[in-house]
């Protein structure tokens, strides 16, 4: 079996050497397309063995990525961003090996990130993203931002990764995730300036509005999101978290923010965000009891690892620790 790893990039100098590192051997051919570099990321690319392509940069993720497909050769395509890489590389190869042994067979997996601020030393949750997929003339990305891949004559079949693939993400940390929102924004509006909104834009709003701290749009269109007929693969725990967000920093009703966080819940009881959401908005309420009751099944949920290894998560040991100190406060109050 023969592996190709793709990158589209411009001006990654700093992030492409990590990257590289984590799929040295992986490969049987790196496969780098160049939107426009003016920094040492072409050079590097080389270093590390790759075919280096030049494409003319057109406000259009996917006409880039699918360059990139038309030039390689593998019978499996790893397409990574530059700020991503594999946390566990030694046992990639074997891994996408078995996966295309299986019956029947798989076109694509859909693999965590978690989301790290390297400078900071810690996560930020996790997500999941399809990065692997086979290659086929029928499999090509759409969509000039947020570019998702598709079978042309179907659905694609997917394989649910339980941490092996697991990559790192260092993307929307600080300042570079508002430049991104920004940048994401602006692609999307375009795309809505010729065609017109879209259900399946919802959530890429949502998620934009949300990094620019404009809450009503973020909350108008997670709330789209949440009712549209087209539902994200990777599951609505993202929404969730964007539509009670925006509730928070706009002041709703704390009765409408819990009735979201309940349904939020009722559709993930393993998960310890949303009974964490549950605890903090009971607080708000001066409903403690209760309060102590949702905040200690999200830590109990955390600390066992109850949520199934391939959901999306935003409760991170930053979290936990805001939620200790929360029960101590509380504690403090019902037990004088």
């Amino acid at each position: 079996m023969k592996i190709s790893v793709c990158y589209i990039a411009k001006n990654e100098e700093k992030n492409l050497p990590l990257s590289l590192e984590t799929v040295r051997g992986l490969g049987d051919e790196l496969i780098v397309v160049d939107t426009g570099s003016t920094d040492a990321t072409q050079k590097i690319a080389e270093g590390a063995g790759a075919r280096i392509y030049s494409f003319t940069w057109r406000d259009d993720f996917a006409a880039a990525r699918n360059f990139a497909l038309e030039h390689a050769t593998g019978d499996w395509i790893v397409f990574l961003d530059a700020d991503e890489g594999f946390l566990y590389p030694d046992s990639v190869r074997e891994k996408i090996q078995e996966i295309a042994a299986v019956l029947p067979p798989v076109d694509a997996v859909m693999v965590t990130r978690v989301n790290m601020d390297f400078d900071a030393t810690d996560t930020r949750g996790t997500d999941r993203a399809a990065r692997i997929f086979r290659n086929l003339p029928e499999i090509r990305y759409h969509g000039r931002i947020h570019e998702t891949i598709s079978h042309a004559r179907g659905k694609l079949r997917f394989w649910q990764d339980d941490g092996a693939l697991s990559l790192y993400h260092t993307g929307y940390a600080g300042e570079i995730g508002r430049q991104k929102a920004e940048r994401n924004l602006r692609l999307l509006l375009a795309d809505i300036k010729v065609g017109g909104e879209q259900p399946g834009q919802y959530m890429y709003l949502a998620d934009c509005y949300m990094g620019l701290q404009d809450w009503q749009k973020s909350l108008k269109y997670a709330l789209l999101a949440l009712n549209s007929p087209v539902q994200p693969a990777a599951g609505r725990v993202g929404l969730f978290h964007v539509a009670i967000e925006s509730m928070r920093q706009l002041d709703w009703p704390l009765d409408e923010q819990l009735a979201l966080a309940e349904k939020a819940r009722d559709e993930y009881p393993k998960q310890p965000e949303f009974y964490g959401e549950r605890g903090m908005i009971l607080c708000g309420m001066g409903r403690l009891e209760e309060a102590r009751s949702a905040l200690e099944t999200a830590l109990t949920l955390y600390e066992n690892h109850a949520a199934p290894a391939t959901a999306s998560t935003y409760f991170t040991d930053a979290t936990a620790a805001v939620v200790k100190k929360r029960l101590d406060e509380i504690a403090a109050l019902l037990d004088k």
